[in-house]
């Protein structure tokens, strides 16, 4: 392979890198559906629970899965229905905010990734570019 083959190979696999960035980023883009769905499901143990002839009790065993929530959730105003209506409006809103919180620092971190990928293979090509002809 010729010199000038090496350094095009490098250049590519300089792009690659960011291919792969992009490829791991893509992980966390799940994260907020992902616990979106799990504090949904515990709502709907809630009021599985609520119905259960040891509803206290169950529903206390759900507090830690609650989070902070719980106090709200299981003895807030209004019907337990209601409260647990109101928790899945909440839980869809931080999941919308947090999915456009991760979108936005995948896509600032695909592009720096991009432009310093560039970068470094650009400057490697130009100091390969400037070797005298002899020892190339």
């Amino acid at each position: 392979m010729n010199d000038r083959a090496t350094w095009t190979a490098f250049l590519l696999m300089c792009f690659a890198l960011v291919g792969l960035t992009g490829l791991f980023a893509t992980y966390a883009t799940t994260i907020p559906l992902e616990r979106a769905l799990i504090r949904t499901g515990v709502l709907d143990q809630v009021l599985a629970a609520d119905r259960m002839p040891d509803a206290p009790a169950r529903l206390a065993a759900l507090r830690p899965a609650l989070g902070p929530n719980a106090d709200a959730v299981l003895s807030g105003p209004g019907d337990l229905w209601d409260r647990v209506a109101a928790e899945r409006l909440v839980v869809l809103d931080e999941q919308g905010r947090e999915a456009r919180s991760v979108a936005h620092r995948t896509r600032v971190l695909v592009g720096i990734v991009t432009l310093m990928a560039a970068l470094v293979g650009a400057g490697i090509m130009a100091l390969a570019s400037r070797r005298p002809a002899a020892e190339r």
